[in-house]
């Protein structure tokens, strides 16, 4: 397998997942739980396909499931007029213990998951899963940029005063942008379950917090998101890598294994410097 195809194949559910919670932003409720909501997504993925011994019903269990539970928590805090940021974090903390609570219950254990019903050719996973990836993504870039409804939403951050004076109500556009979050999110950890053909706690490696900073740094542009989807992808793929390579081999693992963050925390640092030199 070539390079390029290897990163087209590693960008896709970093890809998906940046996308979901680019449309929360642009709903003004960036979701922050999208690190625990891919490993959840992974988990249910894990459980109702060995249920059911069928790896769609797993994946749409799983989606729909992670998605529900966002939404009714989501519901429950509008209606006590909780702050959005607040709970966007509790409800990642909530995810994450109900994922290892869960595990504890119906497995006995909260470490890795295994089972021989839930294997997969590695390279057919990575490419099935990158298809649905890449056709939920453009569902979302299409939605987002070329319906009504993408309009709506992406107002209802910066303009509610407009959708209400239009008769419509902007709470039900963050609702959707959480809902679609949440399904991206959960689409996307099944995807890495299925790449690994197992569930481990905490699979999700960062990607949440990647894509939210992805989201940052592209400034709500979506083709600058996606290149900054695509340079963390490098990032990540030559971490897996040059470990193989004789002139790392002295670098701590721990050292390149970081480098997708260490890339992040640095794009942070100076894009914002950059911008404002630009500006003067």
């Amino acid at each position: 397998m070539n390079v390029v195809l290897s990163l087209i194949l590693t960008a896709s559910p970093l890809l998906l997942i940046t996308l979901g919670a680019l449309i929360s932003e642009y709903a003004g409720r960036l979701a922050m739980f999208m690190e625990s909501i891919i490993n959840l997504g992974a988990f249910f993925c894990f459980v109702f396909s060995l249920k059911f011994n069928s790896l769609f019903l797993g994946i749409v269990l799983s989606v729909l499931i992670c998605t529900l539970i966002v939404f009714i928590l989501d519901l429950i805090s509008t209606k006590l007029n909780a702050s959005v940021f607040l709970i966007s974090i509790a409800i990642n903390l909530l995810l994450s213990a109900l994922c290892s609570f869960l595990s504890a219950q119906i497995f006995g254990t909260r470490g890795v998951l295994y089972d021989q019903n839930f294997v997969f050719s590695q390279t057919n996973a990575k490419i099935i899963s990158s298809v649905f990836c890449y056709i939920s993504s453009f569902a979302i870039i299409f939605t987002l940029y070329f319906s009504r409804t993408g309009l709506k939403i992406r107002i209802t951050g910066s303009d509610p005063d407009v959708l209400s004076a239009q008769g419509n109500n902007p709470m039900n556009f963050r609702f959707l942008s959480w809902i679609i979050a949440s399904s991206a999110g959960a689409l996307a950890g099944c995807a890495y379950a299925m790449r690994i053909s197992s569930f481990v706690p905490g699979m999700s490696g960062g990607r949440g917090w990647t894509a939210l900073a992805a989201v940052f740094l592209g400034r709500k542009n979506p083709l600058f998101v996606i290149g900054a989807v695509f340079v963390f992808s490098i990032a990540e793929y030559a971490s897996s890598y040059i470990q193989n390579i004789s002139v790392f081999e002295h670098i701590p693992s721990s050292v390149l294994l970081a480098l997708p963050y260490i890339i992040s925390l640095v794009l942070i640092l100076i894009i914002p410097q950059k911008k404002q030199l630009e500006e003067k």
